[in-house]
């Protein structure tokens, strides 16, 4: 028999473009360089999270932080195709 076909749907929009632009920027890097996370720090560096939040910001219109959550969620496959990165909520 064969598995059933699940099929996830995602809004791409513009994240891929701000994305690329970000990373040719090299704004990840540079924040990582001159902002070291705290040995605590769990999950993705702060460059990372800045990326994202920033391409939200960017995306979305909205610099609110508790709308960011949300919106990854939906758009995770996205997102970790994007960055290559083990993204969350």
């Amino acid at each position: 028999m064969t598995e059933p076909l699940t099929l996830t749907t995602e809004r791409v929009d513009d994240i891929p473009l701000l994305l690329a632009q970000l990373e040719r920027m090299g704004l990840q890097p540079l924040l990582d360089e001159h902002f070291p996370t705290h040995g605590n720090w769990v999950g993705l560096s702060l460059g990372w999270v800045s990326v994202l939040w920033l391409t939200h910001i960017l995306s979305e219109g909205d610099h609110r932080l508790n709308h960011v959550a949300p919106w990854v969620q939906h758009r995770l496959h996205t997102l970790r195709t994007c960055t290559g990165q083990p993204v969350h909520r």
